[in-house]
């Protein structure tokens, strides 16, 4: 009887703008329009010209509207990651950092990218969501999601997008050259740029760290999120603000130094997974799921903000009152919501309602009884339109005392795992790696026993993830930690509980240097031209890459066997081209170029050379028949 009586309650908050559907972008071409004028690349410039290319291909525009499908506002980005289609930018483009609401229920934005001679306006391409943003250093990460004029077409296996080297912004000083490369819009819609020096440094808490570099290079509305380089072109910042006063001659510009830019991309692309049992799941911020939910705590009280007071996993016997709060991402308003408790494996209370606390924010469920909650395991589960997004447990009572005898065996780090979870290439102290996995024993463990894992950085938490056990006679287990552009060089620390009992704690170390010693695959972009007239560009010449090792004859005499070609791509009306697969520096291509009105050029073993940049430039001449 007890049980009928239990009450679950949503806290919820009311949103200052009305639910709206978000529409296609059709009016962001004519944005373009609007700004208009024309790109004027000033003086010579103190940065290498092949550095400056890359960071110009490095640099997007950002497209945000609102949730009628209005323009909102414009902003600039950095690719952190070409092949996940991974962007930094500024949280106040996308949203507005004193409240957290976003300017779209959705975190949509368009993205458009520069067009191969990094003269013209950008080339609207991409769909774009936002995944992870932090409004105290108003920095977002936007992943693209999808192509822009057509959302049902997939996406190509090469976004043909730029990275750029990471600087150290901590090395700077006074008087070291700075540039900044955005979409500020003045003097038009193409892309700006611009060169100062540091200024200074500004510390706004006084606890060491600077929160700024002060500099003379322009930051104008538009700018924000885009990119500050050294004067070797590498990444230092993200440009955020700019300041003038009318009764003081000059403007300050502000840039968000790049090791707090990069430490937050570095966390939240951190991703982990964990299964017991045979084989297991890895997650990363690759994934693009459109809804999450993180956070979830346990307590017996919240705060004004919506928070735990004090987290727990076992209550005492007569507890009244079970909070959960969590922090929920990219819902939208009028999606279905539901939600359902329950004890020792018994449906306790379910409910569902029509979601209408917006995109992105903070709240809470309550399961209470006035007569004191019966002794058990509670789980909540809580769906998004028929998804299920989040898994949680606590213990009342002596149901508690059931993980006193449970127990995780010591950490065994390692590369890989085995279907039977046992390390491959086990160690502590590992190169160039993209994820790292946690083996141990397990014994004791039970069929929904709460566990958790804690993963640290360098001392500071990055991931904590609270879970359910799912299966019984376990007796080793695995979790992972993922970054998709290799985990950067520190120390991590794995801590597993077992309810509130820390049961095994273990580290390794990710040594510095390893980001150099992995090749990196790169573009290769180019224009076709006659040989005689160099002006004039050819469009629609076919460029072929075969498989390395393959020659031209022998593709011939395989009669042209598409398996053989590695990549390829079509010129342009300007004769421009970029291929649809990256290439590995120091390898060998045989390459074709085909057109029905010129001479072919055929080249084996052509080498691609070891430093090559990305993209790597390679323009074609065709002698006309």
């Amino acid at each position: 009887m007890l049980r009928s009586r239990l009450t679950t309650v949503l806290h919820r908050r009311r949103r200052a703008h009305p639910d709206r559907t978000l529409r296609l972008l059709a009016l962001m071409a004519a944005a373009l329009f609007v700004l208009g004028g024309a790109f004027d690349d000033g003086q010579a410039r103190a940065v290498d010209r092949t550095a400056l290319q890359r960071a110009l291909k490095s640099t997007v525009l950002i497209l945000v509207p609102d949730n009628a499908g209005d323009l909102y506002g414009t902003g600039s980005g950095t690719i952190m990651d070409a092949d996940k289609g991974l962007i930094l930018t500024n949280f106040h483009v996308m949203g507005d950092p004193d409240t957290g609401e976003l300017y779209n229920d959705d975190g949509f934005a368009g993205i458009g990218v520069m067009p191969n001679d990094l003269r013209g306006a950008p080339v609207l391409r991409y769909a774009a969501q936002m995944i992870s943003h932090d409004p105290q250093y108003d920095l977002a990460i936007l992943q693209i999601t999808g192509l822009l004029d057509d959302s049902r077409a997939p996406l190509p296996a090469n976004l043909g997008l730029t990275t750029l080297p990471r600087g150290d912004s901590e090395s700077m000083l006074p008087g070291d050259r700075l540039a900044v490369i955005g979409y500020p819009g003045l003097g038009g819609a193409t892309v700006t740029y611009t060169e100062g020096v540091v200024s200074g440094f500004l510390d706004e808490d006084n606890n060491g760290e600077f929160e700024w570099i002060k500099t003379d290079a322009e930051v104008n509305p538009g700018n924000s999120g885009g990119l500050a380089i050294d004067s070797e072109g590498n990444f230092v910042g993200v440009p955020t603000a700019g300041y003038s006063r009318s009764d003081v001659a000059g403007k300050i510009s502000l840039v968000r130094p790049g090791a707090i830019a990069l430490r937050f991309y570095d966390n939240a692309s951190l991703g982990q997974g964990a299964k017991s049992g045979l084989g297991g799941r890895a997650a990363s911020v690759g994934r693009r799921t459109t809804a999450s939910i993180s956070g979830v705590e346990f307590g017996d009280a919240v705060n004004r903000q919506g928070k735990v007071t004090r987290p727990l996993t076992t209550f005492p016997s007569g507890a009244t009152d079970i909070y959960a709060s969590f922090d929920y991402s990219g819902f939208r308003n009028g999606q279905t919501f539901a939600f359902e408790w329950k004890i020792d494996g018994e449906r306790a209370y379910a409910d569902a309602i029509a979601w209408s606390e917006g995109a992105n924010g903070t709240t809470w469920l309550h399961l209470y009884s006035d007569e004191g909650l019966p002794d058990g395991l509670y789980t909540v589960e809580m769906r998004l339109d028929g998804v299920l997004l989040h898994t949680g447990a606590v213990t009342v009572g002596a149901a508690g005392n059931s993980t006193a005898s449970a127990a995780f065996g010591p950490i065994t780090f390692a590369t890989d795992v085995t279907e039977d979870a046992r390390p491959i290439n086990a160690g502590n102290t590992f190169i160039d790696v993209k994820t790292v996995y946690a083996t141990f024993s397990v014994s004791n463990m039970s069929k929904g026993t709460p566990w958790r894992t804690r993963w640290l950085y360098d001392g500071e938490e990055v991931l904590a993830e609270d879970n359910v056990w799912e299966d019984d006679d376990i007796t080793a287990s695995w979790v992972s930690l993922t970054h998709p552009d290799g985990l950067p060089a520190g120390e991590f620390t794995l801590e597993l509980y077992i309810g509130d009992r820390r049961a095994q704690r273990g580290a390794f170390t990710v040594a510095e240097g390893s980001a150099g010693s992995r090749v990196q695959m790169v573009n290769v972009t180019g224009v076709v031209r006659e040989i005689d007239n160099s002006r004039r560009t050819i469009s629609g010449a076919l460029i072929v890459f075969l498989t390395p090792g393959v020659t031209v004859d022998q593709w011939v005499n395989a009669d042209f066997d598409e398996s053989m070609i590695y990549a390829r791509a079509t010129s342009g009306r300007n004769g421009a081209y970029q291929l649809d697969a990256k290439v590995t520096p120091g390898e060998a291509y045989a390459i074709v170029v085909v057109h029905d009105n010129y001479e072919a050029i055929v080249a084996d073993a052509y080498m691609i050379p070891a430093d090559a940049g990305d993209p790597y430039e390679l323009d074609m001449t065709m002698q006309r028949k």
